[in-house]
């Protein structure tokens, strides 16, 4: 009954990984959510709630703005307040990807 809108794209400077922002419906007694998942730049976005990030809100309105710092760092310009149904800090296992929660110009 759910499914996903891919909203933007982030692609890691190696290309090998993506950050995928996407709003996620579940019907009219849902409200909008923002989610994000991190997953191999190969992949496509399944029809899931987002691994890393949710957010109440529609992306347009949102979403924050995401950069690699490098390969094994991305930064999400949207410290955490609390508000977040997920706010995950890591992602993987063997090549793990930090999650860095930051102010827009920090």
């Amino acid at each position: 009954m759910c499914g996903n809108d891919i909203y933007k794209e982030y692609v890691s400077p190696n290309r090998k990984l993506k950050a995928v922002v996407f709003q996620r419906d579940c019907g009219a007694t849902t409200g909008f959510s923002t989610q994000i998942s991190v997953m191999a730049a190969k992949d496509d976005l399944k029809n899931e709630a987002g691994n890393t990030y949710i957010i109440d809100g529609h992306p347009s309105e949102a979403a924050p703005k995401l950069f690699w710092r490098n390969n094994n760092e991305l930064i999400i310009y949207k410290p955490i307040n609390g508000s977040e149904y997920k706010a995950e800090k890591s992602w993987g296992y063997l090549n793990k990807v930090n999650i860095i929660y930051e102010r827009v110009g920090s």
